[in-house]
């Protein structure tokens, strides 16, 4: 009779082993499946955020692209077609000298406007030259302070690029729409970092108003593209300060 008891004792424990190694291997099964879910939803993600990434860079880039384009027809239509008309139309009340002055301005117009279309060999000029030459040619417009404290550092070819871009876009809302006499241009340059800042003296603006403008977006794209961080300071009737940091590598 004992006998039979253990045996049963024993018949029961084995039953309850296969149970608990089946519950067991259950667990892991379902454990294995979530992880291999798990992996297979990140890597969707990743892919996703990939596609995204590379959808967003194209837009600014295709943004970029249309801008510059908008950018050349203004100037053309504002500045160099509007000079050549003044001389066609004045051409029978001018005399040659007047007319060759007239047609000197123009093409100094056309030189600085393919200047600022396509600078000079990016790895041939240095960041601060390129700055000092464009600004320039504004300081016969407004009168323009510029600073600057550069060591001889390897700086490559799309971070000036982009760089003096911005500096174009900053000056030309200043010259259109500042009202300013006055900017204030700082770069320092040093073996590690890049700081620039451009402050006017104009009528400033409110800066929820104007955060969806073209220009804005456009220094935006380009500050992202160089991996600068930037910050813009205004407020009405006490003028704008741009200022960038970027870490250089």
């Amino acid at each position: 009779m004992w006998r039979w008891e253990n045996q049963d004792q024993i018949v029961l424990w084995i039953w309850i082993g296969i149970g608990l190694f089946f519950l067991t291997t259950l667990f892991i099964t379902l454990l294995v499946i979530n992880y291999l879910k798990s992996i297979k939803k990140n890597k969707q993600k990743v892919s996703q955020l990939v596609r995204n990434t590379q959808k967003e860079y194209w837009e600014n880039t295709l943004l970029l692209q249309e801008q510059d384009r908008e950018r050349l027809a203004e100037e053309l239509h504002d500045n160099i077609i509007s000079q050549l008309n003044l001389i066609r139309l004045n051409l029978t009340d001018k005399n040659p000298e007047e007319l060759n002055r007239d047609l000197k301005k123009s093409m100094q117009l056309i030189r600085e406007f393919s200047h600022n279309l396509t600078p000079p060999d990016l790895d041939e000029v240095e960041l601060a030259d390129l700055i000092a030459d464009y600004l320039e040619q504004v300081n016969k417009n407004i009168e323009v302070i510029f600073r600057y404290i550069a060591i001889r550092t390897p700086i490559s070819s799309p971070v000036k690029l982009n760089l003096f871009r911005i500096v174009q876009e900053l000056i030309s809302n200043i010259l259109k729409h500042a009202e300013a006499t006055r900017v204030d241009v700082s770069l320092r340059i040093s073996l590690n970092y890049l700081m620039m800042t451009i402050e006017d003296n104009g009528r400033g603006f409110i800066m929820e108003a104007q955060s969806g403008g073209i220009g804005l977006r456009n220094i935006q794209s380009r500050a992202q593209k160089i991996q600068a961080i930037y910050k813009l300071k205004t407020q009405p009737e006490k003028g704008t300060k741009f200022i960038a940091c970027m870490a250089l590598q």
